[in-house]
């Protein structure tokens, strides 16, 4: 009983992270590549912008432009909303 009880939680836990978002399954992505080749996080990029420009953060999120990490910050500023993108690699405001 136990052998099946365990096989069927491992399979409903891969299951389960399949159905996973894409938005998610990317950030994870994203902190295993930092992790290993020492990207800057999300958070970073964040701060990043936010020495830059005085104004409120709306969004901020991870995707992939030709394989490579790109972090969007989207900030509302003096009546306007702005995106900024910055180089996970370089920590770069693009």
């Amino acid at each position: 009983m136990k052998g099946i009880l365990g096989n069927l939680v491992l399979g409903m836990t891969l299951s389960l992270s399949l159905l996973a978002p894409p938005a998610a399954q990317a950030q994870t992505g994203v902190i295993q590549l930092a992790a290993q080749e020492r990207f800057i996080s999300l958070d970073q990029a964040v701060a990043r912008v936010r020495r830059q420009i005085d104004g409120d953060v709306i969004s901020a999120k991870t995707r992939y432009v030709d394989d490579r990490p790109v972090h969007y910050v989207k900030v509302y500023d003096r009546g306007r909303v702005r995106t900024f993108r910055v180089d996970a690699r370089s920590g770069r405001i693009m």
